[in-house]
């Protein structure tokens, strides 16, 4: 890396020079461009922020003089109220006595009662009287007479005749408001003229088919008018009062009306629309009164509006204008400021190798490369170590348990703080869980189900072995798993009962809650780090006598001694030497070897009669390895070479051990001389049985174990090497292959593409399908379809 950092430091030019200081410029003036573009923006939005603005001040006047005019109107019904529900007017509307009775009583009730309300009739209600039909009378404050009188002399109508007055008092009206009307004061001299708006209520109030008198109040318009001035005057609007009739009560220009399209839209309880109204684009506002049933309508041409929004456009686009320009020289000069800096910091890196020459990009690339070079390479070493720390602390256990790990005691402690891994003291013990049946706990045995098995078997063995000591997991197949217990220093006389009381505890829970039968094989207490192999193999040993003891037993290293002498050499150990050797690994083989007859001859009472079976045992595999290879030993051994006679020669077990081990020896040195085009020729064999039992549903890592007798670990470990992916995920990627082009030939369902590709049901097809292809098969499907017909169109275009 520094090396490489090195060889990009090259002695800059002008226009290298030159092309930083432009692109300093470049990108002040991109930043200048963000709050310029946003005010750009804002610019093109002015119109429609100040037009919601003029709506929402139009609407909210509005809605105040609705407020006020309600206000007004609630005083009037309540003097509408009192003189109609008045006892005495009741009386004089029904009263049958003597003229001059009746009289009197009219005379008293205008002085006794009308004048008594006669303080409302200042302000908003101009005047008010009360009409008796029987009589062809009307009542006010301070007067009584005839209605003729009462028209020709006081109010008159400018554009109503006595007849037609006096046909809208008989009629029947109930809290009824007539529009407003031009009203003679003093009829005889044609002065004093006034506009109102009538308010009507037909007595007595609860009668509707014989009426017998009318309420009537003057509401002054010119109190409404002063109302609409203020609003009139805010926004140039022209102001209305509609009742429910569609009738204009007032307004603010009494020569126009709204229009038979307008009062149509008036649907709801308030609201604001564009329409033209005199040929004009306006913009429409309304609210509605409860207390009288009225509209009130604001009505603003737009073009008044839109003066004012032009003018704010050219004061905003002058405003951008002048910020660029400003802008675009302070960037400039900011620009040339930061230069200055980095120029300086390029010249001190670069000083003193002024003949390096590569192609130089810009300073950045110098400063970046000189400070990030060595910290993106740490930080990445560090991502992948820390991502990749389980999986490294667990091989490591699997090695340290099977007694691969061989280091002095320093490197070991360093080791395990690296890994993680702390011990509290140096007394260790391994025991092995085989999980024998898990058929009541699950009743469809899947690699789910077993991971479970696995995950609930680890953590009660860890919380067990955590309460007083520590303890690590390891599993070694999908039903065996392995753990290292490192003992607390304190009761070390007790050890051994612990354990025992541990592995009780362990087979317990598991068979009465989780109902899975397993078997535990424990080895001895050993002391140091380095005789964790050994535990291992004494585990491995203990675990060869479960064909004796049955399922859920506790099978202990110890108690093998008093039985009968027998030689440790399984299947598994068999297996790991043919692959060792075929692999070329003479260190994983010689290391084989030496545990063999370590555990064989420094460990177990062994007669020599049994040593000798187990040399003719290892021979025998070594055979093996030479006819299903094709290898020949004349030329390996050389000539006249008979291993098993060179064997039985030697006189003591250390020296058949040592020739065992030179012959080992040679027989994989050979075949690290080939390992290159075996492998290849291997890999080849793998993936050419996977493409013909593709729609096997056994197809997995063991039946390819089983077909080359090889262990799954094995076959997983080299396919991995050799192709750089899973097995697994190499098999998975190829049935969906297989079924992307059944889909593209036929109409196949997902159950059949599922079976057709060796997947037991289409759940766990559509799931494999989704993970690589990112979409279902039926989207998929959908997509090559529409693909197929585009194309099919372009070919016939």
């Amino acid at each position: 890396m520094m090396r490489s950092i090195v060889s990009l430091l090259p002695k800059l030019g002008k226009r290298s020079l030159s092309r930083v200081f432009t692109a300093m410029i470049v990108s002040n003036l991109i930043l200048l461009l963000i709050p310029v573009s946003m005010g750009l923006f804002l610019y093109t939005k002015v119109e429609d922020v100040l037009e919601g603005n003029a709506r929402r001040q139009n609407t909210a006047m509005l809605e105040q003089l609705r407020l006020s005019l309600d206000n007004k109107l609630k005083e009037m019904d309540i003097l509408a109220k009192q003189l109609a529900f008045n006892p005495k007017l009741a009386t004089l509307l029904s009263y049958s006595g003597t003229p001059e009775d009746e009289a009197y009583k009219q005379v008293e009730f205008v002085r006794n009662d009308l004048n008594r309300y006669q303080s409302f009739a200042s302000g908003f209600v101009k005047d008010f009287y009360v009409y008796l039909q029987a009589n062809d009378l009307i009542l006010k404050p301070g007067v009584r007479t005839d209605t003729e009188t009462f028209y020709n002399k006081y109010y008159q109508y400018e554009n109503a005749s006595y007849h037609e007055w006096q046909e809208v008092l008989g009629s029947y009206h109930n809290l009824s408001f007539q529009p407003s009307a031009a009203l003679w004061q003093d009829p005889v001299n044609l002065g004093n003229k006034a506009r109102v708006i009538t308010f009507l209520q037909s007595l007595p109030i609860y009668e509707v088919t014989e009426t017998r008198g009318s309420l009537v109040i003057l509401i002054d318009e010119a109190k409404i008018q002063e109302m609409f001035k203020q609003l009139e005057l805010a926004n140039d609007s022209t102001i209305f009062i509609v009742d429910q009739a569609e009738r204009i009560i007032a307004s603010t220009d009494q020569d126009t009306s709204l229009g038979e399209g307008l009062l149509q839209r008036l649907t709801r309880a308030s609201g604001l629309f564009h329409d033209q109204w005199n040929g004009t684009d306006s913009i429409i506002s309304y609210t509605s009164s409860k207390q009288a049933d009225w509209y009130y309508v604001s009505i603003m041409p737009k073009d008044l509006f839109m003066q004012k929004v032009e003018s704010m456009k050219h004061i905003a686009l002058l405003v951008l204008i002048v910020a660029l320009v400003c802008g675009g020289a302070a960037a400039c000069w900011i620009a040339y400021r930061q230069y200055s800096p980095v120029k300086r910091m390029v010249a001190a890196i670069i000083q003193g190798r002024p003949s390096a020459r590569v192609k130089a990009g810009n300073e950045y690339d110098f400063i970046t490369a000189s400070i990030e070079g060595t910290l993106l390479e740490e930080r990445h070493l560090r991502s992948r170590l820390m991502e990749q720390a389980p999986v490294i602390q667990t091989n490591f256990l699997s090695r340290l348990i099977r007694g691969y790990v061989d280091l002095e005691q320093e490197s070991m402690d360093a080791q395990l703080d690296f890994m993680n891994i702390q011990f509290i003291s140096d007394t260790f013990a391994v025991f092995i869980v085989q999980i024998e049946d898990i058929a009541e706990y699950a009743q469809v045995e899947s690699e789910a189900k077993w991971t479970q098995v696995r995950f609930i078997i680890s953590n009660i063995a860890l919380d067990l072995m955590n309460e007083r000591h520590v303890g690590y997991a390891v599993e070694l197949e999908r039903d065996r798993i392995a753990f290292l217990l490192n003992m607390e220093t304190e009761r070390a006389d007790r050890h051994a009962e612990e354990l025992h009381v541990m592995q009780e505890q362990l087979l317990q829970i598991m068979q009465d809650r989780f109902k899975v039968c397993m078997t535990i094989a424990v080895s001895d207490m050993h002391e140091g780090t380095a005789e964790i192999g050994h535990a291992y193999l004494e585990a491995m040993a203990a675990f060869d006598y479960r064909m004796f003891r049955g399922q859920n037993a506790i099978i202990h290293f110890g108690e093998l001694q008093e039985t009968t002498p027998h030689y440790y050499y399984p299947l598994e150990f068999e297996v790991q030497l043919v692959n060792h050797v075929k692999s070329g690994d003479i260190d994983n083989v010689a290391k084989l070897l030496d545990n063999i007859y370590e555990m064989n001859f420094n460990t177990a009472k062994m007669t020599l009669e049994l040593g000798l079976c187990l040399f003719f045992n290892i021979i025998s595999t070594f055979l093996k390895i030479t006819n299903t290879t094709n290898s020949q030993l004349e030329p390996l051994l050389g000539p006249n070479a008979d291993p098993i006679k060179n064997l039985f020669n030697c006189k003591t077990v250390d020296e058949m051990h040592k020739e065992t081990k030179r012959l080992y020896a040679q027989l994989t040195a050979s075949f690290r001389t080939s390992q290159s085009d075996h492998s290849k020729q291997l890999l080849m064999d793998i993936t050419e049985m996977i493409d013909l039992h593709l729609r096997d549903q056994n197809l997995g890592l063991v039946m390819i174990a089983d077909h080359f007798g090889m262990t799954p670990q094995y076959v997983s470990s080299f396919f991995k090497k050799a192709s750089g992916q899973n097995l697994t995920d190499y098999i998975t990627r190829a049935r969906i292959e297989l079924a992307k082009q059944s889909m593209m030939l036929s109409e196949y369902t997902n159950a059949q593409l599922a079976h057709m590709v060796g997947y037991t049901n289409d759940v766990v097809f559509i799931r494999a399908f989704k993970k690589l292809e990112g979409v279902t098969p039926g989207k998929y499907r959908v997509s090559i379809q529409r693909a197929s017909r585009e194309q099919n169109k372009e070919a016939r275009g």
